[in-house]
C-alpha cells in the first residue's frame, strides 16, 4: 500500500523523480528545462508543496502540486516508478493525495509507464475528463499577414482595463481556459483580477504597441494582449465577444499584432491554446501559426471546472 511522505524526508530522490517525470513527456529539454529548474529549486529551498510516495520501505514516487485556488489543487507532477507504474498504482495515489491535501481540480497527463489507454481508465475511473494544451508560434521566416479591415481596430490604451474585463468575462464563460487561471470563485471579480494581473506586469512587460482593440460605442468586442515573456513576446489573450464572432476580428487583432511585432524586429512571435477550442486553433493554423510544444494532454475534474462545451 502506497504511504505518503513529506518532500523534506527525501529533497534529493524528490528531485531525480521530479527530472525523470518531465523528461519522461519527452519535450524538448530547452522548453522544460525553466519548469523544472523552478521545481528543482521549490524542493532544496523546502518551499515546494507535495508529497513522496512510499511503498516497501522505499520511495517510488511524487506528487507536486501549485498552492491551492479556488477550484483546489493543480498537481503539476504526478509520477511513479518500476513496479508502482501500473493503473491501480496511479488510481491509488491520486486518492491518497486527496485524502491529505483536498480536492483536486487538474492532473498532468502522459503518467509514465501507463498506456493511453489505460491512462484514460484510470483519470476516467477518478471522475476526470481529458483536455490539452499546446503553444504555438509564427514562423521566423513567414511573411506578415494580410490586416483585414476592421473599422476603428486601434492599439491597447489604459482607458480601456474597464472594458476589457467585460470582453474576458463573457469571451471566456464556461470555458476551460478560464477555469484553468481562475483566481477567484465570482467571475466579474475573477475577469478584473485576471485582466489587471495581466496589464501590470504580472506575466511579463505589457507590450501596448502590440495589442489591439476593436471598439463598439463604450465596450471593446475583440482585443489582443501582448507581453514580453523571457522567450519573447506572448500573445497572452486573444479574445472575442461571443455575439461578434464571424466578422473577422479575430484575425484582425491578432494579425495587427503579428505585424507590429515584426516592425520592430521581434522574431519570436508565441501563444497557447486548449485544442479543444477547435475554433480558436482553426484561426491560429490560418494566420500561419505552428505548433511548438504539445499537445500535452491533462485532466480537470468536472465537478470542480464545469466547462461548457464550444461549439463549431
Amino acid at each position: 500500500m502506497i504511504e505518503l511522505r513529506p518532500l523534506s524526508a527525501d529533497p534529493t530522490t524528490a528531485r531525480r523523480l521530479a527530472r525523470d517525470a518531465v523528461r519522461s513527456h519527452g519535450d524538448p529539454e530547452a522548453e522544460t528545462a525553466p519548469f523544472l529548474e523552478g521545481i528543482e529549486r521549490d524542493i532544496a529551498e523546502g518551499t515546494a508543496s507535495g508529497v513522496l510516495a512510499v511503498e516497501g520501505g522505499g520511495p517510488v514516487g511524487v506528487a507536486l502540486w501549485a498552492p491551492a485556488s479556488v477550484l483546489g489543487l493543480t498537481v503539476e507532477v504526478l509520477h511513479l516508478e518500476g513496479a508502482g507504474r501500473t493503473l491501480d498504482g496511479y488510481t491509488a495515489f491520486v486518492r491518497r493525495v486527496r485524502d491529505v491535501a483536498g480536492p483536486v481540480a487538474f492532473l498532468p497527463g502522459r503518467l509514465a509507464g501507463l498506456s493511453e489507454s489505460e491512462e484514460e481508465r484510470a483519470m476516467r475511473a477518478l471522475g476526470f475528463v481529458r483536455f490539452a494544451r499546446s503553444e504555438m508560434r509564427y514562423p521566423p521566416d513567414a511573411a506578415v499577414p494580410d490586416l483585414p479591415t476592421v473599422p476603428e481596430l486601434r492599439e491597447i490604451a489604459a482607458t480601456d482595463e474597464s472594458a476589457l474585463t467585460t470582453l474576458l468575462d463573457v469571451a471566456y464563460r464556461g470555458r476551460l481556459d478560464r477555469y484553468l487561471f481562475q483566481v477567484d470563485p465570482d467571475p466579474q471579480k475573477d475577469a478584473e483580477l485576471q485582466v489587471r494581473e495581466i496589464l501590470s506586469g504580472r506575466w511579463g512587460e505589457l507590450l501596448p504597441w502590440a495589442s489591439f482593440v476593436v471598439p463598439d460605442g463604450g465596450a471593446v468586442v475583440a482585443s489582443t494582449i501582448v507581453v514580453r515573456a523571457p522567450y519573447g513576446p506572448l500573445v497572452a489573450q486573444v479574445m472575442v465577444d461571443p455575439l461578434h464572432q464571424g466578422r473577422g476580428l479575430g484575425r484582425a487583432v491578432l494579425a495587427a499584432s503579428v505585424r507590429a511585432l515584426r516592425a520592430r524586429g521581434e522574431r519570436v512571435i508565441v501563444l497557447n491554446v486548449t485544442e479543444e477550442n477547435g475554433r480558436a486553433v482553426r484561426l491560429y493554423e490560418r494566420l500561419g501559426f505552428v505548433r511548438t510544444l504539445g499537445p500535452s494532454p491533462g485532466w480537470y475534474a468536472p465537478d470542480r471546472v464545469p466547462v461548457v462545451p464550444i461549439p463549431g
